[in-house]
């Protein structure tokens, strides 16, 4: 777990943020957090799908970005080669944390002993006069922006739940060097419940602004297709030769 401390433009008023942390945040992440807003524009890139939280067991929507495990394929020679950079990128190396100061509910909170920072090279956190930098605005602002789109995130989860919207697949990734892989555990959209919903339910659908992420969902999956490409270009020693999606069999006849 992350040891979150909160903010100071005393005791931080020297850090500075490296050039390469986003990619190297992004890096080993097969899965992207994501929220609902981000799903149109995620689906130009990669593959949305549900997992289950480890901590809770809750739904987690993300963009799936590597077809190996602890792999972002969009992370190439230590940049970001997406064409859409998810909001828990744009936002590292802050977090929304609880103040310690009783009239505020919110603080940015950083890891100030991670690698993420440094004290000669990289964009400051602050002015000389202690003021936040224009980074550091923006990505406040981001973040406090976040905790609605969380909620709005919850929300639309909670319809996709409660109409059975979400079926469980198993990825079987074959190698042509190191074998094959199989992914467990992701969720996507029930294509053929959705055609089976009354026109009442599509219609509260399409007034929620449902219908709209769903279906960039669904469509969201050819992008596997830019996953193996983005893994054979990395790795063409051992490329993929083949991806099999199918429904996992515990979710056969639910």
């Amino acid at each position: 777990m992350l040891k979150l401390v909160e903010l100071s433009n005393t005791t931080h008023r020297h850090l500075k943020i490296r050039n390469d942390i986003k990619a190297s945040f992004a890096k080993a992440q097969q899965i992207m957090r994501l929220r609902v807003s981000e799903i149109p524009q995620a689906a130009t890139n990669m593959p949305i799908i549900y997992t289950r939280s480890g901590v809770d067991g809750g739904w987690v929507l993300s963009g799936l970005c590597g077809l190996v495990e602890q792999q972002n394929s969009f992370v190439i020679n230590s940049e970001w080669k997406g064409t859409y950079m998810p909001l828990a990128m744009q936002t590292h190396p802050f977090y929304l944390i609880k103040s310690d100061a009783e009239n505020t509910e919110y603080a940015i909170g950083i890891n100030d002993t991670s690698e993420d920072f440094d004290t000669e090279n990289g964009e400051p956190i602050f002015d000389d006069k202690g003021a936040p930098s224009l980074l550091l605005s923006r990505s406040k602002a981001k973040l406090e922006a976040d905790i609605k789109y969380s909620m709005e995130t919850h929300q639309f989860t909670q319809q996709l739940d409660a109409l059975n919207l979400l079926k469980a697949v198993d990825l079987t990734v074959q190698f042509a060097s190191s074998g094959m892989q199989k992914f467990q555990g992701i969720y996507i959209i029930d294509e053929s419940r959705l055609k089976l919903l009354s026109d009442e339910q599509l219609l509260e659908l399409n007034q929620l602004g449902y219908l709209i992420p769903i279906h960039a969902m669904l469509i969201s999956l050819y992008q596997l297709n830019s996953l193996i490409r983005n893994n054979n270009e990395v790795d063409p020693n051992n490329k993929i030769t083949q991806l099999k999606m199918e429904v996992a069999k515990d979710n056969i006849g639910y």
